[in-house]
């Protein structure tokens, strides 16, 4: 529905004796009436269809022209002169110099009351607003009926099509095509072969956020000039991201805003806000469904299905298959926050900075498996994420390890800082995943008191610590370990020498006092008096076998027993 033109204005009834002397400008958007006999600055605004009895000029052709020019350069729609009263005929050269501006020059009998017309004219105003605003609510409820019956995308963009008469797709926020176009399927082609060659259309956004100049419209657009054609691309987003876009092929080259109607605008606008809703729909059925996948996974890791058939219904309806072998895989981001502290401008917190890394190490996982052709199960608790990794039954590693490599790969070109931990099961046998999980979990634990944050340790490797494990449950040896220590952790404390991480190199070295020394950077003297302390205040005697390897076996079980989360070097 178009705006009041000077040419709705020449049909009312009341101008029904008026005359056109010129032949263009009839599209003129006629905003208001207004009726003048001196023209100036700010006497006359834009879009205003100017009534004058021209008493100023009267017989003055001159005059008669500055006054027209004036009111041609205030951006008026129309000029009206009544004639017969003051003026009696209009001068050719007037006539001839509104022609050349493609300006309405309209005259009318000097009986007809301007206060009539202005009052037409305000009506047929109000009436054509009336309509727009109907029309606007028209496709507004027609396009949210589309979303509210499930009919979503495709519905929107047939309908912005047939309206238009123009192909017309939405895509998601990275360009890939959700809708066709009935109009020219091979539009579709031509938008792919556009991106392949241009990128990533987000681009286009944060390119218009930078620029310095005003935007075309309220709504976020961008032209691309074409060989063939020119794309009109408007984005759709809510009030935190941008979730899509609707692409137009227009036939022509570039147009300003004037070139596109206010009905088209409209059109536009509503269908945007329809395309968002479908969006945020989409994205909140996918989240529930992530979330109840991840409540699944979390379920199995952690044993709470009862029965095998309960735990095979509920997996089918999320598509996953439980009869083959999984390796439960556990990993740990080890350097989020100095990450996060990196990013955070991006971020609201750190746990959205978390969040959002979660979910991209989950579709990183999906991924990964996908191009192996494995299956795989996965969730983010309790910043751990937990893979549960289809693997060969006689051969688990073979899969793992792999695995791995690629997810590395993958996250190291998304953010080549992020720094991961993994801790390995040794258990795949079938329905065996809480074990698997809780070999898993051990194997990243015992990894933390070997090695440096970025490890893949296996739960093969921790027979030492569970071995260990099984030592601290009997309190008659961590009471003797803790008596055998006590001498040696104050003295530590009271002189500031750590005769516990002396005897540890000691250990290491094979007893070898040289090779101890050096590596402590002591005299033989000094690493002599230290050996001989650790004799006195333990009441051991380390060339005795027996008593070496008890004072070995306290040390471990103390250390393991108040382990760091990562190995260090401790003072000498």
């Amino acid at each position: 529905m178009h705006g009041l033109t000077v040419r709705d204005v020449l049909q009312l009834p009341i101008m029904k004796e008026a005359q056109c002397l010129t032949q263009a400008g009839f599209q003129n958007p006629v905003e208001w009436a207004s009726i003048v006999e001196t023209a100036g600055k700010n006497f006359v605004r834009k879009n205003e269809c100017v009534l004058t009895l021209g008493i100023a000029f009267q017989h003055d052709e001159q005059k008669c022209l500055d006054f027209t020019k004036d009111v041609i350069a205030s951006g008026a729609a129309a000029l009206v002169i009544a004639t017969g009263l003051y003026v009696q005929t209009i001068p050719n050269s007037l006539i001839a110099f509104c022609e050349r501006h493609h300006f309405p020059l309209i005259t009318i009998p000097w009986y007809v009351r301007f206060a009539d017309v202005s009052h037409a004219i305000s009506v047929a105003l109000n009436e054509k607003e009336k309509k727009i605003v109907q029309s606007s609510d028209k496709v507004r409820k027609k396009l949210l009926d589309f979303v509210l019956n499930g009919e979503g995308f495709q519905a929107i963009a047939s309908y912005v099509e047939q309206s238009l008469q123009l192909p017309t797709i939405v895509t998601d926020r990275r360009g890939v095509i959700v809708t066709t176009s009935a109009l020219s399927p091979s539009f579709a082609d031509r938008w792919n072969a556009h991106l392949l060659r241009y990128g990533d259309p987000l681009y286009y956004v944060e390119e218009q956020k930078n620029t310095a100049s005003p935007p075309l419209h309220h709504m976020n657009m961008h032209w691309i000039a074409r060989e063939q054609s020119t794309l009109l691309q408007l984005t759709i987003q809510s009030a935190r991201e941008v979730l899509g876009f609707l692409v137009i092929e227009w036939p022509h080259p570039k147009q300003e805003q004037g070139g596109i109607e206010e009905e088209t605008f409209t059109l536009l606008e509503h269908a945007l806000t329809s395309l968002a809703l479908c969006f945020l729909h989409d994205k909140t059925a996918k989240e529930t469904e992530l979330r109840l996948k991840d409540d699944f996974v979390w379920n199995l890791a952690q044993g709470k299905y009862h029965s095998h058939k309960e735990a095979i219904t509920r997996a089918k309806s999320f598509g996953y298959r439980l009869n083959i072998p999984y390796l439960c895989i556990v990993a740990t981001i080890e350097n989020g926050e100095t990450v996060y502290e990196q990013q955070q401008r991006k971020y609201f917190s750190f746990d959205d900075w978390l969040d959002q890394w979660s979910k991209t190490l989950e579709q990183e996982v999906y991924l990964a498996g996908r191009t192996l052709h494995m299956q795989t199960m996965s969730t983010f608790q309790h910043h751990q994420l937990i893979i549960f990794l289809e693997v060969m039954a006689n051969n688990p590693m073979e899969s793992a390890y792999p695995f791995i490599e690629l997810f590395q790969y993958r996250l190291h070109q998304k953010n080549p800082h992020l720094l991961l931990s993994w801790g390995i099961a040794k258990t795949c046998e079938k329905y065996a995943f809480h074990t698997s999980y809780e070999e898993a979990t051990a194997a990243l634990e015992s990894g933390r008191r070997h090695h440096h944050a970025g490890f893949i340790h296996t739960y093969e490797d921790t027979q030492l610590d569970r071995a260990l494990l099984a030592l601290l449950e009997n309190d008659e040896l961590k009471k003797m370990t803790e008596v055998l220590l006590a001498p040696l952790l104050k003295y530590s404390v009271e002189r500031k020498i750590n005769l516990i991480h002396t005897f540890q190199v000691y250990s290491h070295h094979n007893c070898n006092v040289s090779k101890t020394a050096r590596a402590l950077n002591l005299h033989r003297q000094s690493l002599s008096y230290r050996l001989r302390k650790i004799e006195s205040l333990t009441g051991l005697k380390l060339d005795h076998a027996d008593d070496l390897f008890l004072m070995e076996l306290a040390i471990r079980l103390h250390s393991f027993q108040h382990a760091n989360k990562y190995p260090s070097s401790s003072p000498t």
